[in-house]
């Protein structure tokens, strides 16, 4: 993949990954990550699995994210507000 996709790329994505999984979960954590429409499911029906889904959905859904922003990151390259933040004072090695 080095060949393939830029060091200051790669970085960049990494980077990405990390900030925006870490601001999902900032966000979900607080407000308990479950919509009222999800609670009152599972009150109206305390199913396991429809329990389990939810908890599932809460748990990876930011984790998603921060995919989402390490391949949007790694298929369209850097943008160019990132480009100086990704190769300053950084050493380019993997």
């Amino acid at each position: 993949m080095s060949d393939i996709v830029p060091i200051a790329a790669r970085l960049a994505a990494k980077r990405g990954f990390v900030r925006t999984t870490a601001q999902a979960y900032a966000g979900a954590i607080p407000a308990g990550g479950v919509s009222a429409g999800a609670l009152a499911s599972v009150i109206d029906n305390p199913d396991p699995l429809l329990i389990g889904t939810v908890v599932a959905a809460w748990v990876l859904s930011p984790l998603l994210a921060g995919l989402a922003s390490y391949l949007t990151l790694i298929s369209k390259g850097i943008p160019d507000e990132y480009a100086a933040a990704a190769t300053d004072n950084h050493n380019l090695e993997d």
